[in-house]
């Protein structure tokens, strides 16, 4: 099940769509919901909404441009985690069934630079569009960093099989390319996010992905 965040009425919520982003209807109406996660449905008639573009996240355009020093950029992050002379690797992944179409979005905050990946993946998994999307974003760090990185996911998936030794069943090879990637860092601090809750750049991260599956195609800006 895939969705795309829409208009309706005065304000927003998600929307049931395809692969490609276009509104799925079922007798004639589109179900949508105020939460991606949420157990309860609504359906209404699709002339009622209006899919937001993803490249027009009004939230994260107007947040791209501001200075390391406007705390809103790092709206959601607690105050001892948002220091501006770490890195920042915000990622997320996206998939159209399970496995399915699959993309990665990536942002890498180093002080004044921001970094964008929106990545397509062809067919793959969840966890292989969210593992990746980590994966893109440290690998552009600098060779030899002494700096901290901190990574902000919204995949208790990846925190664990990265972070909490959990016992991975599958994606092996590419779960101990990203912990090679991470053995040589001074410092990881890893922050689980709430998806779907506003918080601008996981929004972003989210949008990046879907974008890569809806174009089927790679985007690096």
């Amino acid at each position: 099940m895939s969705w795309t965040k829409a208009e309706f009425k005065d304000g927003e919520v998600w929307a049931e769509c395809d692969a490609q982003g276009r509104l799925r209807k079922t007798k004639g109406k589109v179900r949508i919901a105020y939460q991606t996660n949420a157990k309860k449905f609504y359906s209404t008639f699709e002339d009622r909404l209006k899919v937001i573009d993803p490249s027009d996240v009004e939230e994260w355009a107007s947040a791209k441009g501001r200075s390391k020093a406007d705390s809103s950029l790092m709206g959601g992050v607690p105050a001892d985690l948002g220091n501006v002379d770490h890195f920042h690797l915000w990622s997320d992944g996206a998939c159209s069934g399970n496995p399915g179409p699959s993309g990665a979005g990536t942002v890498l905050i180093d002080r004044d630079s921001v970094r964008e990946w929106s990545t397509w993946l062809g067919t793959g998994t969840n966890n292989i569009a969210e593992l990746t999307g980590i994966l893109q974003g440290l690998e552009a760090l600098p060779e030899g960093t002494d700096r901290t990185v901190v990574i902000h996911t919204d995949s208790q998936y990846c925190i664990g099989v990265l972070a909490k030794n959990w016992k991975a069943k599958a994606n092996g090879e590419l779960i101990a390319q990203i912990r090679a990637v991470l053995a040589p860092l001074p410092k990881v601090v890893w922050h689980w996010v709430r998806g779907h809750e506003g918080v601008a750049l996981n929004e972003r991260c989210d949008e990046l992905a879907r974008q890569a599956i809806v174009r089927r195609t790679t985007e690096i800006t």
